[in-house]
This record gives C-alpha cells, structure tokens and sequence, in this order.
C-alpha cells in the first residue's frame, strides 16, 4: 500500500473514531456505500 494511501486511512480512520460520539458507525457505513454508489454510477 502506498505511503499516501496508508496517510489518507489513517487520517480517516481518526476522523471516524472522533465522530462516532455524535455519529453512530453504521451512519458512517451508509454514507461510504452511498458515495461508492454514485462513483460507480
């Protein structure tokens, strides 16, 4: 995995765990399948 990939997952992963308090994680799994939806649309 490339050093850039490994740097935005990180980062993402800590935006995650600081929002789960307020957002709760399947929220968070149904936003990421929706953006992929439309990627793919």
């Amino acid at each position: 995995m490339s050093s850039s990939m490994k740097d935005f997952l990180n980062k993402f992963f800590d935006l995650c765990r600081e929002y789960q308090k307020e957002i709760p994680p399947h929220k968070m799994a149904e936003v990421l399948r929706e953006y992929a939806d439309r990627l793919d649309g």
